[in-house]
């Protein structure tokens, strides 16, 4: 099919200040449903087969965490259950002070077991509570009981408050099971024979036989938010908390499937997990790893500017086909019109045959759209400085493959969206300066295209994105604010970072070097070149995405 210019000419340049590429926070994104792309991870989530979600800073499982939350239509695996979120920010620091101070004379790890089962029961037992005519069997007045018993009036409603407030009330023995083992934990301080008891598991089977008599309550808990960077002893009791909270997972997976699970956790952290008493691989098979492929990230970039433009009345799909060279495809007539996303699908099945459709070509066809609709406002080629500082150019999708890596080796949606934003936004100031610049509609390569986005334009928003990667990047944790902004301004154009170089230009002890170099690692902003076990003697660099700009 021979491409036609139906792009609007010339380019109403005064528009891209309308442009909204969405927000950086997937749980602030308007935009999030409308450009949502469908990524070979997120398939495998649908699926439903894993409860532990690993993934990068950035990479998206916030953005899942929140349409799981809000029961989007975008994932219809989990459009009947009654999404249960827990992502109360811990304080390890506190936690770790309230096990040694009140459970002394217990195994830590076990606490933290029970804590976790109490918290998943305290939570579910609530939504429970908020079911119409509540209580209406034996079951959900065993639960009321339950929720006025462990009910904290003098502390919080913190899960770490409950359990304070049951040491308060110094009568209650709690117990539960885990993996099989009975455990009996005397909560409060008197001797009292008289204490109540809190049998979590009976509890957890009043919420089964609820679940089966109510067809609405089918509960799926989202854990989120627990995986924050700590050092010291902080991160081992981090550590200890997240491997109870897997161990816990493999229980109820076991004791009490009805209760399904989502926890998610950043990579780095789950790396550095102990799984002696599961078995990695055991976990492993129970992990989905939240990834981008090149072809997806330019999808999440077609779909951002298709979203934008089209909000705007500036481009919709079928321009983008009509205005595009697919020669290559062989469609004609009709046969275009099952590609179109506004035609309904029973509209195409009367008038196709679907399983005469090439799959594969049609995965190919995708991608070039995608592709086209990035290159009707970006250049084929772009500039950029090479180690000599000369100007060079480089192909559109190699550049976005290459310099947007970070110290994880990961090009992350959100910094595509940073940049996105910036190119708008410093073309928008060009075109104001320059009003004699108009921008007309050109046959490229048989695509008929707008060339927007000027190639020095592009390049002064990737310097300008880069300052804003570093800004974003050192409020990540406040406790090492000041210390970054020393790292910045000293290093320069510094190739190699080690221990006795940080040492040198920040006030910190030997220790806190290392959990200082070992939160640039954590956050990408630093990756191992010579990983030695000493600490003291690995080699770091600064992934091109943070480097200063030639």
């Amino acid at each position: 099919m021979e491409a036609q210019n139906v792009l609007k000419d010339p380019f109403p340049t005064s528009e891209l200040t309308t442009l909204d590429f969405g927000s950086l926070d997937g749980r602030r994104d308007s935009l999030l449903e409308d450009s949502f792309v469908f990524t070979n991870s997120v398939k495998q989530f649908l699926q439903d087969r894993h409860s532990i979600i690993v993934g990068e800073m950035g990479a998206g499982k916030s953005a899942l965490f929140e349409l799981l939350k809000n029961n989007s239509d975008r994932l219809p695996t989990f459009k009947n259950k009654l999404v249960i979120p827990i992502h109360e920010a811990i304080s390890f620091q506190l936690l770790r002070k309230f096990v040694e101070e009140e459970f002394s004379g217990h195994d830590k790890k076990l606490i933290y077991k029970i804590i976790w089962k109490f918290q998943i029961l305290d939570r579910v037992c609530e939504e429970v509570s908020n079911l119409p005519d509540f209580p209406s069997s034996s079951e959900e007045r065993e639960i009321k009981h339950f929720l006025e018993t462990i009910k904290s009036r003098e502390i919080d409603e913190s899960v770490l408050g409950k359990f304070m407030g049951l040491l308060k009330k110094a009568q209650v023995r709690l117990k539960t099971e885990i993996t099989g083992a009975p455990i009996s934990l005397e909560m409060g301080l008197n001797d009292s024979p008289s204490k109540n008891e809190l049998n979590l598991d009976r509890v957890y089977k009043c919420v089964e036989k609820i679940s089966q008599r109510r067809a609405s309550f089918n509960p799926l808990v989202i854990i989120d938010r627990i995986d924050t960077f700590v050092a010291g002893e902080n991160y081992d009791t981090q550590r200890a908390f997240i491997n109870a909270l897997l161990e816990v997972d493999d229980d109820l997976h076991t004791s009490h499937p009805v209760i399904g699970r989502k926890i998610f956790l950043r990579s780095d952290l789950f790396a550095r997990l102990d799984y002696e008493s599961l078995g990695y691989d055991k976990v492993n098979d129970n992990t989905l790893r939240v990834e981008w492929s090149e072809a997806e990230l330019v999808w999440f970039i077609a779909n951002r500017i298709m979203s934008a433009f089209k909000e705007v009345n500036l481009l919709n799909e079928a321009e983008v086909m009509l205005s595009s060279d697919l020669s290559e495809y062989h469609l004609s007539g009709f046969k275009i019109l099952r590609l179109l996303p506004f035609i309904p699908r029973w509209v195409k099945k009367k008038c196709f045959n679907f399983a005469l459709i090439n799959q594969e070509r049609n995965q190919s066809l995708t991608d070039r759209l995608n592709k086209s609709i990035i290159t009707k406002v970006f250049p084929h080629k772009v500039i950029h400085k090479d180690q000599t500082s000369e100007e060079v150019e480089i192909d559109l999708f190699r550049f976005i493959n290459t310099h947007f890596r970070d110290g994880h080796g990961k090009v992350l949606p959100r910094h595509l969206l940073t940049f996105l934003k910036q190119v708008a936004n410093t073309s928008s100031k060009y075109y104001r300066n320059n009003p004699d610049q108009d921008v007309h509609a050109e046959e490229i390569n048989g695509s008929w295209e707008w060339q927007l986005f000027k190639k020095r334009c592009i390049y002064e928003a990737y310097c300008d994105s880069k300052k804003e990667y570093i800004r974003n990047i050192s409020r990540v944790e406040n406790k090492w604010n000041n210390y970054f902004s020393v790292f910045i301004g000293k290093r320069g154009n510094k190739k190699t970072i080690d221990f006795n170089w940080v040492k040198t230009i920040v006030a910190l002890d030997d220790q806190e070097v290392t959990d200082f170099l070992a939160y640039l690692n954590h956050i990408g902003f630093l990756y191992v070149s010579d990983a030695h076990p000493d600490p003291k003697r690995r080699k770091y660099k600064i992934p091109i995405i943070y480097m200063p700009s030639l």
